[in-house]
């Protein structure tokens, strides 16, 4: 019997992990969090404590962890304090929990990230396929974490190849009562944009992570995927779908706000970098499908509809049932 941690499972994303994993009975499931989840997980067996350094290291040799899924992240489902918590937590935890899964002997670890770690520049492709170069952000943010963390990833699969490192960049998430930086952005009464500007985006309901993050722990594949709903859609329209209306600023006096440290009813609105107001950074998902067998089983316009009609509010029974039947679909099919 193969035994998967699931590391944040007090997270609505790692609850519906561990519902989808815990409909293979050949699966033992473990959940550790500093919290108690806040939705059903399954079969999983819930420890709620926050080893770290050697303490992490004994716990993945005595449950005899073969799998870790990495979802303990300040900045998703749970805003962080302050950002000194959130990169000791989101990269340095990271950290040390891969070199932990490298001293226990755990032979494959999936982490979550983010498909904006491409960064939003005019020059990139319509869809970006994981090879393509990442970017930097240059303000400490949640975006940062994922990039430092990925780097981190890259080296540390390099220095340890009897380790299956599988990283998922997801869109934003939405839909299932997940709150996400793009659930509060688009939730707002007037979510900003720029004048001149609407770049397509992706979305992502919760569910097909979930799937993801299932399939990803049981199957062979490594590396970077891409993960988003089809098809992208412009910003405006993704606005009005989730039952607003924008508020159209013109650029130079949110610039002018922002050397005067007055953004924050400007585009202290959008939780990540400017620049995603102007450029698109939209992923090709294809690698996924073709080497995961993932597909998404909601298509964007019909999950910022769902937020918009307040159905975000609580997970669906039937979304939840409708994953399940995926999941094992696709593992039957694998």
């Amino acid at each position: 019997m193969t035994t998967i941690l699931i590391n944040g499972i007090g997270s609505l994303l790692g609850a519906r992990v561990a519902q989808i994993l815990s409909a293979d009975e050949s699966l033992r499931l473990v959940g550790l969090d500093r919290r108690m989840p806040i939705a059903p997980v399954g079969r999983a067996e819930v420890l709620t404590a926050a080893p770290d350094g050697q303490q992490l290291v004994e716990l993945l040799r005595a449950e005899q962890v073969e799998c870790v899924i990495h979802l303990a992240l300040l900045g998703e489902e749970e805003p962080a304090p302050n950002r000194e918590v959130a990169v000791q937590q989101n990269v340095l935890g990271s950290m040390e929990l891969l070199g932990a899964c490298a001293h226990a002997g755990v032979q494959r670890v999936v982490l979550r990230s983010s498909t904006q770690v491409y960064g939003a520049v005019p020059t990139n492709p319509v869809f970006i396929p994981e090879q393509h170069p990442t970017v930097r952000p240059r303000h400490s943010t949640l975006l940062r974490d994922y990039f430092e963390v990925e780097t981190f990833a890259a080296n540390f699969a390099r220095t340890h190849p009897d380790m299956q490192i599988v990283v998922l960049r997801c869109a934003g998430l939405l839909g299932g009562g997940v709150w996400s930086p793009l659930t509060y952005y688009l939730t707002q009464s007037n979510p900003p944009t720029l004048l001149g500007f609407d770049p397509r985006i992706q979305v992502l309901h919760l569910d097909d992570a979930a799937v993801a993050l299932a399939l990803a722990a049981t199957g062979q594949a490594t590396g970077c995927f891409n993960l988003a709903a089809d098809p992208p859609v412009k910003l405006v329209q993704a606005v009005r779908l989730a039952g607003h209306q924008p508020l159209l600023c013109l650029e130079p006096f949110t610039d002018a706000a922002v050397a005067l440290g007055l953004s924050h009813d400007l585009t202290r609105g959008w939780p990540f970098e400017r620049n995603f107001l102007r450029y698109a950074c939209i992923a090709d998902t294809r690698r996924a499908q073709a080497e995961l067998g993932w597909s998404p089983g909601h298509d964007a316009a019909a999950v910022l509809r769902e937020l918009g009609e307040g159905r975000n509010v609580y997970a669906a029974r039937e979304q939840t049932e409708v994953a399940l039947q995926i999941f094992l679909s696709r593992r039957s099919q694998s």
